[in-house]
């Protein structure tokens, strides 16, 4: 059963990612889509000993309806296996955040290195923000695009604006782009999709840089 479950958050972050809009604008979409949709077929998921962070808890506040395609199922997969996956918080970032951000915080890797899938070339999962949390200026080689799943919250690009996103709606970052988010007053599900260099993990950045 367990691996079922597992199995089972792996097909539905691909249904999300497969034939996704945005993939127009972000190209990266395709491959990251393909390559979960390809493990469905030709890899077997990895079965890790689990790892349940603090914040897996917040997941019992949000509610997996959703009127965006492919949003209900990978919310309701994401809660059912949660217990058994492994949590994991930025290696940085539990050094140096403080205690109610660590309590309140955590992802787990759906395909990448170290995934529910192996994958040295994408990595792509689903992370977990509780309400009024700041996540710092922060950067990473990888490409990256951002999906609000559930929640809303406000991101920043280098020294621009904070723009305000709503379920559906997306982000993207360019390789080493400077960025940061702001979470608002109900628990915040993300799914998150790298490309390029994604065994480096982020880094926090220095203020004033």
């Amino acid at each position: 059963m367990s691996s079922d479950l597992r199995g089972d958050l792996v097909a539905a972050l691909a249904g999300f990612y497969a034939g996704h809009p945005d993939a127009e604008r972000y190209p990266m979409l395709s491959e990251v889509g393909g390559l979960l949709a390809a493990a469905l077929d030709t890899a077997e998921v990895v079965v890790n000993e689990p790892v349940v962070l603090p914040a897996a808890r917040l997941l019992a506040d949000v509610d997996p309806e959703s009127d965006v395609p492919g949003v209900g199922p990978v919310l309701r997969t994401f809660a059912a296996a949660a217990p058994i996956l492994n949590w994991i918080q930025t290696a940085e970032y539990a050094a140096t955040l403080s205690q109610h951000f660590l309590d309140n915080y955590g992802y787990v890797r759906v395909i990448g290195p170290g995934g529910l899938v192996e994958s040295g070339v994408v990595s792509a999962g689903l992370g977990v923000w509780g309400a009024g949390l700041h996540y710092p200026r922060h950067e990473h080689p990888a490409e990256e695009t951002y999906h609000l799943l559930h929640g809303s919250a406000s991101f920043q690009r280098d020294d621009g604006p904070w723009e305000p996103k709503v379920v559906g709606e997306s982000v993207h970052h360019d390789p080493w782009e400077h960025h940061a988010q702001r979470f608002d007053n109900t628990t915040c599900v993300l799914s998150w999709a790298w490309t390029g260099d994604v065994v480096v993990n982020a880094r926090l950045v220095p203020e004033g840089s």
